[in-house]
């Protein structure tokens, strides 16, 4: 009988220095929920079912820093500087056994 491998979801913030192509790391920020991401990006929602429905990934630019200044401050580790890096949203999946638990156990739901 073969098992079937379950998989796990979590959200990184990718930290990119500006102009290249060097990724300067990956912050997980899969404590943020689902509902707070979609307020969060909402913006850049075009044809998705979901969030994350494709393999693009959301921007946090300078202007929805600014917007949402307090609540990223509070919940991301790491201080923003935008003439530095770019930041780009994204969801990854991992096996069972090979990752603590950091990360959602469900894609999200549907837009309503």
């Amino acid at each position: 009988m073969k098992v079937k491998k379950k998989y796990y979801y979590k959200v990184d913030l990718e930290v990119v220095l500006k102009g290249t192509d060097f990724v300067f790391g990956f912050i997980n920020i899969s404590h943020i929920t689902y509902q707070k991401l979609e307020e969060l990006f909402k913006d850049q929602v075009t044809d998705e079912r979901f969030l994350f429905d494709d393999s693009i990934g959301y921007l946090i630019n300078k202007e929805l820093y600014k917007k949402h200044k307090d609540y990223l401050d509070k919940e991301v580790p790491f201080t923003f500087d935008f003439d530095l890096f770019e930041y780009s949203v994204g969801l990854s999946s991992v096996e069972e056994y090979k990752y603590q638990k950091d990360y959602y156990e469900e894609l999200p739901p549907l837009f309503d």
